[in-house]
């Protein structure tokens, strides 16, 4: 099963957001708000807490699970609205907000997509535009996340679709937050997108690496939650669709394709509807590139 509309998922989930990003509220006795969103959601989100009553004194910190664009730009209006609140994320998504170029790109897209969206500068008398943010925690392999209740959130490190890129997994709940470092369920007819930024192969070894949990709830930050047997299966079917579409990609290179063409038609399949709307074509085109490139 699949959920998409915000709200309570579970008695210890929520999903927050619209319908192409997704942010989560994970419950125990402290409350963690996993991924960091794109800034034009946060005037949404602030309404849907709103909504459902969530007490933000209960909420102990953001976990930004990498550096994105769409994943971190709403950071700094939580941060600024709820200075208590504890910002965590890897090492590497930290050297990225220390990055002056990276930081421009970041609000660059930030703001193209939020002034795209009629979302202003400021809400509730917060500005949203994008600014570093500073990390509280440092997080890596191994480190966890204590919510009270029986309730800890584990840390993996799952490089490839970035290099800072974390999984977070909560044994108790058999619940994973993959980030987008596993295919996305953006596409129609079910398909899975595969989105190996950085490095195809270390994408391949996440991968795995995460098929081994035991997991029966995916929470992904674009798709919503899977739960049941779509959830059981979800990693099974994102092994299975990166490794066709790399060892494609691998025979049609070897015939002498080139990275280019290749890429150029991942992006017109992957543009074909609405799912990669937020991010400029050229942006798309360059990732899909990056991604080729690196197979071996």
């Amino acid at each position: 099963m699949n959920y998409r509309n915000p709200g309570p998922v579970t008695d210890n989930l929520m999903l927050l957001g619209d319908d192409k990003v997704n942010m989560y509220l994970l419950q125990g006795e402290q409350t963690l708000l996993v991924g960091g969103g794109i800034s034009f959601l946060a005037p949404l989100v602030e309404q849907q807490l709103d909504m459902w009553k969530v007490d933000r004194n209960r909420i102990s910190g953001i976990l930004i699970l990498h550096s994105h664009f769409d994943h971190c730009t709403a950071v700094p209006y939580f941060a600024r609205s709820y200075p208590g609140w504890s910002i965590m994320a890897s090492a590497g998504a930290q050297k990225v907000f220390g990055i002056p170029k990276a930081v421009d790109m970041l609000r660059n897209l930030e703001e193209l997509n939020r002034h795209k969206k009629g979302v202003g500068d400021r809400y509730n008398g917060v500005e949203l535009g994008f600014s570093a943010p500073r990390v509280d925690r440092v997080l890596q392999e191994g480190d966890r996340i204590s919510l009270g209740n029986g309730l800890e959130v584990e840390i993996l490190e799952v490089p490839g679709h970035s290099r800072c890129c974390l999984a977070a997994y909560a044994p108790a709940l058999k619940l994973l937050f993959p980030s987008d470092a596993t295919p996305l369920p953006v596409l129609e007819n079910g398909e899975l997108a595969v989105m190996a930024n950085d490095n195809a192969p270390a994408y391949l070894e996440s991968l795995h690496k995460m098929a081994r949990l035991d997991v029966e709830w995916c929470a992904f930050e674009h798709g919503g939650v899977f739960g049941g047997e779509d959830g059981r299966t979800m990693l099974r079917r994102g092994v299975e669709t990166a490794e066709a579409m790399i060892g494609a990609f691998r025979e049609r290179l070897a015939r002498g394709e080139s990275v280019e063409k290749l890429a150029e038609e991942t992006r017109a399949r992957y543009s074909a509807g609405d799912h990669f709307e937020f991010i400029p074509q050229e942006v798309l085109q360059g990732v899909l590139t990056r991604m080729i490139s690196t197979i071996p």
